[in-house]
């Protein structure tokens, strides 16, 4: 038996659509036996067709031309809500991906599952820090996927504003133009290359300059109920979508009191520093 650890990620840290993506302390953990038959029974029904550990783990030995080992999937504890903007699909990929390296024998590094994962995504920002941990950006090259891990400073503070509803992606992303003015574009590529240096240095004043997005936010706040009280709320922090919603992400550097704020869940949360974590049990 093997079980698998995926840590939750968010996405995007407003300026960074599409690009970047942060791994934190929240955990989905699932199981994987060598089966005569492949087995999703543990699932709720509604992921038990076409699930997508499942599928996910298919892919590798049809990337690999490797010959298909049955196996039973259980989804042992599940911390990760699902459409909140934290990675839950990309726990999934990252998983199954990694099951399948496993038992197959292949044993690749995490990094190399990079394409893969991503191919099956359709984007790195979230199967990237799954897979390593940290704070990451990626793109892709004419071949293959390029990457960079960058360092978080130990004075920032992290909380996840979790709502009581979700929010699809396929909605979130309806809602983008198709073409952008040049000065948006501009806007965004200025403080994305300073945010990776704001965010090792520690430096607040300059994260809450930083993180003012043309590209998504603007587009999607709205569909996030009380999304802007929250941001003029914590106006000493930084407030932004956290993914593709309908979670937001709060950079600081002071101890939040409250539990709650309008309607949204405050949980701490720390930077995950190693990613997927395998183990046979």
């Amino acid at each position: 038996m093997i079980k698998i650890d995926v840590p939750a990620t968010s996405a995007n840290l407003c300026v960074g659509f599409d690009t970047l993506g942060i791994a934190f302390n929240i955990y989905n953990s699932f199981e994987f036996i060598k089966s005569d038959y492949d087995d999703v029974s543990s699932f709720a029904k509604e992921y038990q067709e076409n699930n997508m550990v499942l599928s996910a783990y298919k892919s590798f030995f049809e990337e690999y031309k490797i010959t298909y080992i049955p196996v039973k999937i259980s989804l042992v504890k599940q911390d990760v809500p699902t459409e909140r903007g934290l990675g839950s699909s990309a726990t999934c990929i990252v998983a199954g991906v990694m099951a399948a390296n496993i038992i197959s024998g292949k044993n690749l590094p995490s990094e190399k599952l990079l394409d893969l994962c991503a191919k099956i995504e359709g984007h790195p920002d979230n199967v990237l820090p799954a897979l390593i941990g940290g704070l990451c950006a990626a793109f892709k090259g004419d071949f293959e996927y390029h990457y960079v891990r960058y360092l978080v400073s130990k004075e920032l503070k992290f909380y996840s504003l979790i709502p009581d509803f979700s929010l699809k992606t396929s909605l979130s992303r309806s809602v983008l133009p198709n073409t952008y003015k040049r000065s948006d574009v501009v806007h965004n590529l200025a403080r994305i290359v300073n945010l990776p240096y704001a965010f090792e240095c520690g430096d607040m004043e300059l994260i809450k300059a930083i993180m003012d997005d043309k590209i998504h936010e603007p587009y999607r706040l709205g569909l996030i109920d009380n999304a802007n009280k929250v941001k003029e709320y914590f106006k000493n922090g930084a407030v932004c979508i956290s993914g593709a919603g309908s979670c937001l992400l709060l950079v600081t550097k002071d101890e939040i009191k409250e539990d709650l704020i309008y309607g949204f869940r405050i949980k701490k949360v720390e930077v995950d520093e190693k990613g997927v974590q395998a183990y046979e049990v």
